[in-house]
């Protein structure tokens, strides 16, 4: 697939560079993929967004007085880490002024969001989450919920308006939360689109067919039909949209917003389709926007937003802002200016925090052994996530693993299993996006805990703690991402296995036994996600296309654990 980049491993950075380079009123965090104003602002409510990249110009073109004062740039279609999110917050809220974050409803970015938003409350701020969930392609009994989609733009501007305007963090957030009680988006396209150095297509479509109801990281949509006409088109999206949200006889927004590959005539023709047919359902549109605002890369596509606007929203709508995407000119500085943050080594401040007991030498080889099969069943992982998301597993922990393995050095200089876990957790969480990212560290931090309280050299003390501190984890793994034995996840195979690992009948089991009842549990487990709909995670977004294929995230369970502790049961 032909690209004007220099690699797709720099697509995000060379952004970055760009955007900075030619606007002198942005500013980068340095060894961060995050970008700020550059000029301090005296607002003591700060507002932070992001997400995946591949949706420019959001989310870092929105960065601006009347806007956002950081957005956090993820990897393609891949949420940001909890500590890229850290330090954007840290970057432009050194005190103790309050936050509001800016969340799109994909697991992913609600989990890392809401990760860096429990730091950020230990920190001493007040924070407060706008989540974004305006799909009305899904209806309303989705598992993981509607999606975020290009209303995301709108509150983005509404929340900067109300901030620059001297409003508090809740006054700001009720606007938005207001403005979304009204507003529903629904996206079609024509075809999929092209991630940079993937070797296919993000979903497959017949030459004359259409996909319908998509979200923005080139996940597949509710259904694919033959194409319709520009004014078919916009009669069935405005329809839906109306019928959902219960419009009639009110003022109301629109916004027909490009998912990247689909030419500007055609985003004109289809408006005119759009804003006749709103007015043909008693609707008043008094204002709108047409062009590429929160795009799929170079997906053939389209969205459309419809939303109740008020007098005041729309007050807040039309205030000035100087973030570059919303049409103010760029003015082009000398150097690209540079925000440094301070950032914990983990190695030195978190993790030295564990039990002492020497260098935990089977515990860090059994680690690294679970790393090397995630890097040699990359592929495989990538295509069995692919048939039911957005292909991004295998890649995620990969690059999570050959972190491990890059930093095995500085585990040697760690003491105790505690501190281990503790240096484990925050290397995952920094290198392994996505959904993936968050629960792994929560795994490992629990872990942590179950070994915190333990001498290594008490007989079968390390044994009992592996049980405890899973057990913790799994718990935790549960509470913080919602779906538990069941849903199709990742944890039908944790969940059964930390239930052998800590049932009474094998308290006296050795490590052999205990841990191969363990590993059969989690396949059985595994087995069962592809009986059924997934309703949590990834899968539950292509409802019952998911029967039939095995979780993803389960059978990556699977994988490690068996190269884990695979030596220990003759494996």
């Amino acid at each position: 697939m032909k690209n004007l980049l220099n690699s797709p491993e720099a697509a995000v950075d060379d952004l970055i560079t760009g955007l900075v380079s030619r606007n002198a009123s942005l500013a980068r965090v340095a060894n961060w993929s995050v970008v700020v104003r550059s000029g301090a602002s005296s607002s003591t409510v700060k507002v932070i967004s992001g997400g995946g990249s591949g949706h420019e110009p959001a989310h870092a073109g929105y960065v601006g007085d009347g806007m956002l004062d950081a957005a956090v740039c993820g990897p393609v279609f891949t949420s940001p880490s909890v500590d890229a999110i850290l330090a954007a917050l840290r970057a432009v809220a050194p005190g103790d002024e309050d936050i509001i974050m800016v969340v799109k409803n994909y697991t992913g970015d609600r989990l890392n969001f809401g990760l860096a938003a429990r730091q950020a409350r230990a920190e001493g701020h007040r924070v407060r989450t706008v989540l974004v969930a305006d799909d009305v392609a899904l209806g309303e009994d989705v598992g993981a919920g509607r999606r975020g989609l290009a209303g995301t733009v709108l509150v983005h501007k509404v929340i900067g308006a109300k901030v620059r305007d001297g409003a508090t963090m809740d006054q700001a957030a009720d606007a938005a939360e207001e403005l979304l009680s009204g507003l529903g988006t629904m996206g079609v396209s024509l075809g999929p689109c092209n991630v940079p150095g993937a070797s296919e297509s993000s979903f497959d479509l017949g030459d004359a067919d259409v996909e319908w109801g998509l979200g923005i990281h080139g996940e597949p949509g509710v259904e694919q039909t033959p194409g319709r006409s520009a004014r078919d088109t916009a009669q069935r999206l405005v329809n839906t949209i109306v019928a959902d949200r219960g419009l009639r006889d009110e003022d109301v927004l629109v916004m027909v917003n490009g998912l990247g590959g689909l030419s500007s005539l055609e985003l004109e023709v289809l408006s005119g389709e759009v804003l006749s047919e709103v007015r043909a359902r008693g609707l008043r549109p008094v204002m709108g926007w047409t062009g590429n605002f929160l795009t799929s890369l170079d997906m053939p596509g389209v969205s459309l937003t419809v939303a109740r606007v008020s007098p005041d929203m729309r007050e807040l709508l039309e205030a000035p802002t100087a973030a570059p995407a919303w049409g103010v000119p760029s003015v082009i500085p000398r150097e690209p200016a540079l925000v440094h943050v301070e950032t914990p080594d983990f190695f030195a401040s978190e993790a030295q925090t564990g039990e002492a007991g020497g260098f935990p030498r089977e515990i860090h080889e059994a680690v690294l052994r679970a790393a090397e099969v995630l890097i040699d069943r990359e592929e495989e992982l990538t295509r069995a996530d692919r048939a039911v998301g957005d292909g991004d597993l295998g890649v995620n922990l990969s690059r999570g693993a050959k972190a491990v393995i890059d930093s095995s050095e500085k585990f040697e200089t760690l003491n105790g299993p505690a501190a281990h876990f503790t240096a484990l957790s925050a290397l995952l969480r920094n290198h392994v996006g996505g959904t993936s990212g968050p629960l792994y560290a929560v795994l490992a931090l629990g872990l942590a805990r179950g070994y915190s309280d333990v001498s290594a050299r008490e007989p079968g003390a390390q044994l009992a703690a592996l049980k405890r501190g899973f057990r913790i984890a799994v718990d935790d793994m549960c509470h913080l991402g919602g779906a538990e034995e069941g849903d199709s996840t990742m944890m039908d195979a944790l969940i059964p296995a930390a239930r052998v690992l800590n049932d009474e009948k094998h308290e006296n089991s050795g490590a052999a036994e205990l841990f191969r009842d363990a590993m059969s549990a989690a396949e059985k487990g595994t087995a069962s996600t592809a009986e059924y709909a997934a309703s949590k995670g990834r899968s539950s977004y292509v409802g019952e296309r998911s029967i039939g294929t095995p979780d993803p995230g389960a059978t990556a369970v699977l994988l490690w654990a068996r190269a884990a502790f695979g030596p220990i049961v003759g494996e």
